[in-house]
């Protein structure tokens, strides 16, 4: 053997197993990093067996590492043979760029199921139909305006204003469709015109103050409605007098939020609501 391949046999003393078991990882990806020339083990030119040096155990995590963080086969190989400081700080930060945003979408994701998770949380302590005080968390709203109000009676009068609402929340953006529902005025409450004004989304995640904005308040009257068969109407009717018999006063619209909403093959309706409005104590004097 000449001194060439004797200062190599010193170096690489891992056999791949060994490299293998000490990375965590398989041959099966060490023959892919070794086909990719990305990580490259020493050869013996006696019987052709690999051998792996310790110092690449850093190499393989560095690659590892970008792999996880999305990076190509190819955007490593270049960052190898290739690599400058300024190559590699541009790369990693497009990565972190990335995975801030997929966390962003995931958190998003978690927030909405919550959100759904508290609606149900206190269904069983109070009766279908009945109206409650509670007080809630903070709830940003992103809020759509219904073109044409004076027609707004039902859900297929406002098809198109749901779809535009619906369009304005991308994947990347800060608005979220679920839960989604509708808003009717206080005012219509009262006059028992029961036309909605807006499309409105819920959400957990903070108020930007552009596309949403806080519910205007801790302490709300609250109902949950789930029966079809029971007109919502008399529902509504009765948080107008709960708020009345109770000395309140309404801060926000009646939000009607709507978690589940099925038609089935037989026609029959299911739903499940949830009917919130912002009040505060009325002053006296």
């Amino acid at each position: 053997m000449s001194e060439k391949y004797e200062k190599l046999d010193q170096d690489y003393i891992l056999s791949v197993g060994q490299f293998a078991k000490l990375c965590g990882t398989t041959r099966d990806t060490l023959r892919f990093y070794y086909e990719q020339n990305i990580i490259n083990p020493w050869v013996d030119p006696s019987n052709g067996y690999h051998y792996y040096s310790p110092s690449q155990i850093s190499s393989f995590f560095f690659i590892h590492t970008m792999r996880q963080a999305g990076c190509s086969i190819k955007e490593i190989s270049d960052l190898i043979h290739n690599s400058s400081r300024e190559m590699i700080e541009k790369l990693t930060n497009s990565k972190i760029l990335d995975m801030q945003k997929e966390l962003y979408l995931i958190n998003k994701k978690i927030s909405a199921l919550h959100l759904g998770m508290w609606i149900l949380g206190k269904y069983g302590a109070h009766k279908n139909g009945v109206p409650f005080l509670d007080d809630i968390p903070d709830i940003s709203v992103s809020k759509t305006e219904i073109r044409n109000k004076d027609r707004a009676f039902h859900t297929a009068d406002i098809a198109k204003d749901i779809s535009l609402h619906l369009s304005k929340a991308t994947p990347e953006g800060s608005l979220s469709t679920f839960p989604t529902g509708v808003t009717i005025s206080y005012e219509d409450l009262e006059n028992k015109r029961y036309v909605y004004n807006s499309i409105i989304s819920w959400s957990f995640l903070p108020a930007d103050n552009i596309d949403t904005f806080w519910l205007p308040g801790r302490l709300a009257v609250c109902c949950y409605q789930e029966d079809p068969s029971k007109d919502i109407e008399k529902t509504y009717k009765k948080i107008v007098s709960y708020i009345k018999k109770n000395n309140l006063k309404a801060t926000s619209d009646l939000y009607v939020i709507s978690l589940i909403n099925l038609y089935e093959k037989e026609k029959q309706h299911t739903y499940f609501k949830y009917l919130l409005i912002c009040v505060e104590p009325k002053t006296t004097g």
